[in-house]
């Protein structure tokens, strides 16, 4: 199965460490970012990568190549920085790449997750969609998912206020997902889409079988030097 990680992010709350190094670049420990998701992907099988750039692309198609130092192989696709066509968007310039359910994630979140435990839930329920979604922490979270008891998803929340959000919406979009090849028949090319605020909505009104992975152990979205900071001590490689 082949994986998309979305690395094109400015950080610009991360600033000044990423007016030369984009987001996915940024140290924690003795690696960037991307290098730790990339090893995620490896301890469970996953050697086949797509990334997806826009800023500052030449400092991570420098590092990694064409990946084989890394034990994988990376296709590159590049977005404009002037264009950016949103979380959804920014994959399509991948879709020639794709011929059958495959995985997107973003780099810049790093968690645990048991990949391959997703991957049989995903086949077993006969997903359209499989999201791996985390317990909801802080009061604003960016999306809110409700599932039934069987995983599947039946709402969406995109960006909600703390007074917006049922009490029963404990769990968050955790922005990895495995998605059928369809999924790009959703994502228009012609304006950026976000997957929680467009294409997720779109699929549940079109009676998609959308299904999630919920799990409650480290996750953390590196969006400023807090959070940086926090990762540097929290995290623990692979």
């Amino acid at each position: 199965m082949k994986a998309i990680i979305v690395a094109g992010g400015k950080g610009e709350r991360l600033r000044p460490i990423t007016n030369t190094v984009p987001k996915p670049m940024v140290q924690v420990g003795s690696k960037p970012i991307l290098e730790h998701i990339v090893d995620l992907f490896k301890s469970h099988g996953i050697t086949d990568f797509i990334f997806a750039l826009c800023y500052l692309p030449h400092v991570i198609t420098d590092y990694f190549g064409d990946g084989k130092k890394f034990g994988i192989s990376i296709k590159y696709t590049f977005e404009p920085v002037d264009k950016p066509m949103g979380t959804a968007g920014a994959i399509l310039s991948a879709k020639s790449f794709i011929n059958d359910t495959f995985m997107v994630t973003y780099a810049d979140i790093l968690r645990r997750l048991d990949i391959q435990d997703m991957q049989k839930q995903h086949i077993k329920s006969n997903a359209f969609a499989t999201l791996h979604t985390h317990k909801k922490k802080g009061p604003d979270p960016k999306s809110m998912v409700q599932f039934d008891s069987n995983n599947q998803i039946t709402r969406f929340i995109e960006r909600p206020k703390s007074k917006d959000v049922p009490k029963n919406f404990a769990w968050s979009n955790g922005s990895f997902y495995i998605l059928k090849p369809e999924i790009y028949h959703y994502i228009p090319s012609d304006k950026p889409s976000d997957f929680g605020k467009d294409i997720f909505p779109a699929l549940l009104a079109d009676h998609k079988p959308l299904y999630a992975y919920p799990t409650d152990g480290y996750f953390i979205d590196i969006g400023d030097a807090n959070k940086l900071k926090q990762a540097k001590e929290t995290y623990h490689p692979v």
